[in-house]
């Protein structure tokens, strides 16, 4: 479980906007350091720095920035590794390719002398090819290997949803002198209507409910309550049996003794929930 929490955190660096903006700062933060390594070497050499051109050359890392979203746009629509692994490889081709042109460009517009673009090139190959390799295969290995490791995040969210109950297992509850108690469903035998309450039928004593009939069903186990008359929901766990009136009703007992009417309307449904769980010899 905690691999699991640790792999979905570092995959979320490359979902969440936020953490996007990292990226970013990183960039930057290589372009100074690109630029502060030029000129200590510089001085170490005793020759020229020009902060213009190092910095020209630094923009190989602002490449960064859209290939490694593209790629992680790219790497999230398919589960196959050998995919991922070519975009990961296409990635690093056209950094290789577009970093000479962008150097190209810059220094034809903004620059006195324009340096060429396989003289940048050849520069590129040799100075930045395996950070490409490391960058892009580290990237690949956090976005293709990670992910296959992840549980799916709508397979989560349904198991969080088996996990928590979705129907209520308590209900608050008062008594003819407005007092206020928590009383667990399981002891409660009956629910029946009495507006504008309901009245609940609990094993020690009855109280009163302010809430509709139809309403509180809907918040019930549906594979313990079940509703047997339009003013009326049984716990199935306290019928201790049933018998017809001959006439599509029937008599259902508690087993406090309660004798309650189940309507014709609802007797097909009271009966296969009640054969589910007792399955007794009805008269």
């Amino acid at each position: 479980m905690k691999n699991n929490l640790t792999t979905q955190h570092i995959y979320s660096i490359f979902q969440n906007k936020q953490k996007r903006n990292a990226v970013v700062l990183t960039c930057f933060s290589l372009i100074v350091a690109t630029i502060t390594l030029d000129f200590l070497y510089s001085q170490f050499q005793n020759s020229s720095f020009y902060i213009s051109e190092s910095l020209l050359f630094s923009s190989f890392w602002t490449l960064f920035i859209p290939l490694l979203h593209i790629q992680s746009m790219l790497t999230k629509r398919s589960k196959k590794l050998s995919y991922n692994l070519m975009i990961a490889g296409v990635a690093t081709v056209i950094h290789l390719l577009a970093y000479p042109a962008l150097v190209w460009v810059l220094s034809k517009s903004f620059y006195y002398h324009t340096f060429s673009y396989w003289q940048t090139f050849e520069y590129g190959l040799t100075a930045y090819f395996i950070k490409l390799i490391i960058i892009y295969g580290f990237s690949f290995f956090m976005l293709a290997g990670f992910k296959n490791k992840l549980p799916n995040r709508s397979t989560i969210i349904e198991e969080k949803k088996v996990q928590k109950p979705s129907f209520i297992t308590s209900i608050i509850v008062s008594d003819g002198n407005n007092k206020k108690a928590v009383i667990d469903t399981n002891d409660i035998s009956c629910f029946s209507a009495s507006s504008p309450y309901i009245v609940v039928h609990h094993q020690s004593k009855k109280y009163l409910h302010t809430e509709t009939l139809k309403s509180l069903e809907a918040q019930l186990d549906n594979n313990q309550f079940i509703r047997i008359h339009k003013s009326l929901i049984v716990n199935l766990f306290k019928v201790t049996s049933y018998q017809s009136r001959q006439n599509g009703d029937y008599d259902l007992m508690l087993s406090d003794n309660t004798v309650l009417r189940v309507s014709r309307n609802y007797a097909k449904g009271f009966k296969s929930k009640f054969m589910e769980i007792h399955p007794l010899t009805t008269k």
